[in-house]
């Protein structure tokens, strides 16, 4: 081993021990804020967690999930969110990861079994504003012109790091999205999309 490499892992030590610490009690935090968590999963980081009045957020097995602590290098220290306001919906499947992603639901947020999601990657079903000025000017007069469509991500699906996918978007299964991709509409089943906005590259 390198010196360099020795260096580097005292230096990260720190960060690997509140990872490891912080996966209990990101479990019981999550289980107490009402969120059905599967066997297995693994929330490592101090994570933000919003599940508001009638909001469901369901999480399947193995679920693995980084926020901040340089768990990641490419996320570095960016915390992680997962929000859905009220009467929305998370639901993710079995064996699912992700790196300090925003997850933020108005509608609904669905993601398949085995799909990767890159670091810092933004998923919201929403415009989060409205889109009228004058309603913007009161906050609480926006509310009910927010836009919002449905999110589904399907099965063995990979979103490379600093993707944004937006409101009404399906992502079909074993498809791809390239990394700093902003997605706009679907995209069908084993296909590669990469740019802003998303287009197709080719076939898997």
């Amino acid at each position: 081993m390198r010196v360099s490499d020795i260096f580097s892992s005292l230096f990260r030590m720190p960060d690997k021990m509140l990872a490891a610490l912080s996966i209990v009690p990101n479990r019981l935090r999550f289980i107490a804020e009402g969120v059905s968590l599967g066997p297995r999963s693994r929330i490592r980081g101090w994570v933000k967690l919003v599940r508001k009045r009638g909001a469901v957020i369901d999480i399947g097995e193995r679920f693995n999930f980084s926020s901040g602590l340089n768990i990641n290098r490419i996320s570095r220290r960016q915390i992680g969110c997962i929000c859905a306001e009220e009467g929305a919906r998370i639901v993710i499947g079995n064996n699912v990861g992700m790196s300090s992603p925003c997850l933020w639901a108005r509608n609904s947020i669905t993601v398949g079994n085995n799909v990767n999601i890159g670091a810092c990657c933004v998923i919201m079903d929403h415009d989060a504003h409205s889109l009228n000025f004058e309603l913007r000017r009161n906050r609480a007069d926006e509310l009910g012109d927010i836009a919002s469509a449905p999110i589904v991500i399907g099965d063995d699906v990979l979103i490379g790091t600093g993707c944004y996918i937006l409101k009404g978007v399906t992502i079909g299964p074993r498809s791809i999205v390239g990394a700093g991709s902003v997605v706009t509409r679907d995209v069908p089943p084993g296909e590669i999309w990469a740019g802003n906005p998303a287009r197709f590259i080719r076939k898997i």
